[in-house]
């Protein structure tokens, strides 16, 4: 014989799988400018980690920095 489980406890266990469920995902929302961006910046941090040998590390940590700046629209 299988036992049901009590209805409230289910759903108090459940809900916050449910309602994750119901939220918007970056996925779901077409903004072809950021994904661009953000595969530029990649690109750019790429290429910044061949450069590292070349350069200083406070040259490196600003343009890691100024990149960061880029994909979050900071300026600082």
């Amino acid at each position: 014989m299988s036992v049901l489980p009590d209805f409230p406890e289910h759903v108090e266990r459940t809900e916050p799988m449910r309602e994750r469920h119901l939220q918007v995902l970056a996925f779901d929302i077409r903004d072809d400018n950021l994904e661009w961006t953000i595969r530029d910046v990649i690109e750019e941090l790429e290429s910044l980690v061949d450069l590292k040998a070349t350069i200083s590390r406070a040259e490196f940590r600003e343009y890691a920095a100024e990149q960061g700046r880029r994909l979050c629209g900071c300026r600082k």
